[in-house]
């Protein structure tokens, strides 16, 4: 697998264990994270560090979207292998986050 058909295939992995959580999986994920991180995160953290954490957290669910939204085109872009290769690793994507809540709902009862 070339380098441009791997960096795709593992775009299309993070797209499918996005889909696989959703919003609200992801909601509740962050949720959990940070109400078990608030308090150490808050004794630390001076207040505008907390903004820039805030921000931080913005720009990865946008990240999180954009590789949703644009990572069925460059699949297109590049022809049959490229729409398998994004098939395939939105599946994978898929079947690792559906283990990853599994283990998640097992350990926290999520």
């Amino acid at each position: 697998m070339g380098k441009s058909r791997r960096k795709l295939f593992i775009s299309a992995t993070v797209s499918g264990i996005a889909l696989r959580l959703g919003l609200p999986g992801l909601a509740d994920l962050i949720s959990l994270a940070w109400n078990t991180a608030r308090e150490p995160v808050e004794q630390i953290t001076p207040s505008h560090l907390r903004i820039i954490i805030s921000l931080a957290g913005l720009l990865i669910f946008a990240v999180i979207m954009y590789l949703n939204w644009e990572i069925y085109l460059k699949g297109a872009k590049k022809g049959k292998k490229g729409i398998i290769t994004v098939v395939a690793g939105v599946v994978l994507g898929f079947v690792l986050g559906s283990i990853i809540l599994g283990l998640l709902v097992d350990t926290f009862g999520i």
